[in-house]
């Protein structure tokens, strides 16, 4: 049952591929960044611990040790080298069926078939999970003429129908009626997978709580707007929009059961079948937010960072605040990064900030000419034979290595600090001041509705 899942490389194709041959050979220096996310294509796709120290990785067209050099230097050629890098194709099987020789065989052939008369391709059988998967390194540009390879229906359609070719004579199963293809981000379907807050959970999340709070269309499409959704219905596919999100989405693309007649079907039988349980919610800006006086930059990274881990964490504990955080929950990792920097180094404001990247900037600069300065020691000691000082130089040059790319990587993360305090500000001031408005029309209400009463008691007098 050969599943097959593809996601395109946009950029940075180095870090795409990378020198799987040596877990721990680093990426050459000479490699432009544009290629970067081809080499850590490359260096999942043939990771040791999922491939049993690499037996079960090849190339066509190209060995898999030297296929990042093979695939840019096509690019080079043909003078390709932006937009679509290249392609990161699945190939699942069901769980049980066949050996790790067997599929990685079917691997190569399915490769062979599909790209072998025009592109370089990685092929790697990975063994870590519960079911046996094949995963190719596709570059997007033909080393015969130049030529992209297309991604599109009928492309797919076609390595569909060679993967079910070969799963027929190795005696593999295959899906008889497979659902139509899905064009959802790879990305976002690993966020989806992963459970963790996307774009469409949180307008799916809303279309249920205001399925459960309404018993007509009519009444549901009232509580969205006042949620501040919007909807365009004249459109061959209706749409929703989300207040706080730049696109509309289809109904359709948010999943099963949330196409505008699942939605009428669950109206009409919810208290049958259907059922939400809405939990009560915290006050959690006031909890997070409320103690910041006057507060430091750090202050500022320490409490916006607890405020996002507590949220991601607990789906259900402030509905109202996850569509602020969609994209600080998915680069969380990167947030703790900077924060613990800071802390680390004992960084209070954005003062010290900049002063410590400069520090970082000038250590770097002198590095680079101690550097050099080593390299030519090791050039006249490989002239001469001298192994103890080729030792010495090596080392030095390893050593000083070393220490440039702990200063380049706290150099970025001092630049993202200084790039994401502000916004990180503006967010926490607009997350606040949407709570105060809300409290504000909760008294209006109130006021208005006490006043109604008291004139309602004077005429009746």
């Amino acid at each position: 049952m050969g599943i097959i899942f593809i996601k395109d490389i946009h950029s940075r194709l180095d870090k795409t591929i990378s020198y799987i041959g040596n877990k721990k050979k680093t990426l050459n220096e000479n490699y432009e960044e544009i290629f970067l996310d081809l080499h850590n294509a490359l260096n999942y796709t043939a990771d040791d611990l999922k491939t049993e120290q690499k037996f079960f990785v090849d190339g066509i067209n190209c060995r898999y040790e030297n296929a990042l050099k093979k695939m840019t230097e096509t690019k080079k050629e043909f003078h390709k080298t932006d937009k679509i890098l290249g392609y990161h194709i699945i190939q699942s099987f069901a769980p049980g069926e066949g050996t790790p020789e067997t599929i990685h065989a079917l691997g190569k052939e399915f490769a062979r078939r599909a790209f072998g008369d025009r592109f370089e391709v990685v092929v790697a059988t990975h063994l870590n999970t519960g079911c046996l998967h094949n995963h190719y390194v596709l570059n997007s540009v033909s080393f015969m003429d130049g030529k992209k390879y297309y991604d599109n229906n009928e492309s797919y359609a076609r390595l569909r129908q060679i993967s079910d070719e070969l799963c027929r004579e190795y005696g593999l199963s295959i899906i008889e009626n497979p659902k139509k293809r899905s064009r959802k981000p790879y990305d976002l379907y690993i966020a989806e997978k992963n459970g963790e807050w996307t774009k469409d959970a949180i307008i799916k999340r809303d279309i249920d709580e205001c399925i459960l709070k309404t018993t007509s269309l009519r009444a549901f499409y009232n509580e969205m707007r006042k949620l501040g959704y919007s909807f365009n219905f004249e459109r061959k596919y209706p749409t929703i929009s989300h207040p706080k999100f730049e696109r509309p989405r289809r109904f359709k693309t948010l999943g099963e059961g949330y196409g505008v007649e699942d939605i009428e079907r669950k109206l009409e039988s919810k208290w049958i079948r259907y059922s939400v349980e809405i939990p009560e919610q915290e006050n959690l800006v006031q909890e997070f937010f409320a103690p910041l006086v006057e507060p430091s930059c750090r202050q500022v990274y320490v409490t916006f960072i607890d405020f996002v881990t507590y949220v991601k964490k607990n789906h259900d504990a402030n509905r109202q605040v996850d569509k602020y955080l969609i994209d600080e929950m998915r680069k969380l990792d990167k947030l703790i990064e900077q924060q613990n920097l800071m802390l680390d180094k004992d960084l209070e404001t954005s003062e010290q900030v900049d002063e410590y990247k400069k520090s970082c900037e000038q250590e770097l600069s002198e590095l680079t000419v101690e550097r050099n300065k080593f390299r030519n020691e090791l050039k006249v000691a490989i002239r001469n034979g001298d192994e103890h000082n080729i030792r010495i130089a090596r080392n030095a040059v390893s050593d000083a290595t070393e220490r440039m790319k702990i200063l380049r990587k706290e150099i970025r993360i001092c630049g993202r600090i200084q790039e994401q305090e502000p916004k990180i500000e503006n967010k926490i001031n607009e997350i606040m001041n949407d709570e105060e408005r809300k409290e504000m029309s909760t008294d209006e209400r109130f006021r208005r509705c006490s006043g109604t009463n008291r004139e309602n008691n004077i005429t009746g007098r």
